[in-house]
């Protein structure tokens, strides 16, 4: 009985998740993602940036070709009219070269693994005020550390990248849900797994784009 309950799991996870029917194409890694910034995440879920890579300006009114690196004050030039100053800290993110990059911590981060669950690497600053301990400064320390984090590509939260912020994720797909659940505490916690049950969830839940 066992062994026939495991082939009928394997067999629903092979399945992908029907759910509520999106129009759209789905994501795979040579889906053309258009270039420019993005105000909010709807511009980021439309594929639509709000101002396209090629109308950005530096200072100068040099055409910004890599956002990544670029300094300074950004601005937008219409089609007609004076440019705009951009405040890239207000912006949700960007794209380039169908890499994403989102507006967190200390400044802009590239989504590594792109999905209906997305993973990506931000940097946070923090002070520890643990001054109890010697050679401590009065104040406390300023502390820069890489924290993992999950993007929720249907409600737009950032969860933490751990078995509670995955118990989260998972909660659209019950059958996912209930194997992530039967896992010992311990296997949950693990990187291993909570890639490993990102990668099903988004196999049985594509990201689509508008045509």
């Amino acid at each position: 009985m066992i062994t026939i309950m495991r082939g009928l799991l394997v067999l629903l996870l092979s399945i992908p998740f029907s759910g509520a029917a999106q129009d759209g194409v789905d994501y795979v890694g040579a889906t053309d993602l258009r270039e420019g910034l993005y105000r909010n995440f709807q511009d980021f879920r439309n594929n639509a940036p709000a101002v396209p890579l090629e109308k950005i300006r530096d200072d100068q009114g040099v055409a910004v070709t890599d956002l990544r690196r670029a300094g300074g004050k950004l601005y937008w030039q219409p089609d007609s009219g004076d440019r705009k100053a951009l405040a890239m800290d207000k912006l949700w993110g960007f794209c380039q070269n169908d890499a994403v990059y989102i507006s967190g911590g200390n400044g802009f981060y590239r989504i590594g693994l792109l999905g209906s669950l997305s993973h990506l690497m931000v940097e946070q600053t923090y002070q520890d005020w643990n001054s109890g301990m010697y050679g401590y400064p009065y104040g406390g320390v300023t502390r820069t550390v890489m924290v993992q984090q999950l993007l929720d590509m249907e409600s737009a939260k950032f969860l933490d990248f751990s078995a509670a912020g995955m118990d989260q994720a998972l909660q659209p797909d019950s059958i996912l849900l209930e194997e992530f659940r039967n896992l010992p505490k311990k296997q949950r916690n693990s990187d291993e797994v909570l890639f490993r049950f990102l990668r099903m969830y988004n196999d049985r839940h594509p990201l689509t784009f508008p045509d």
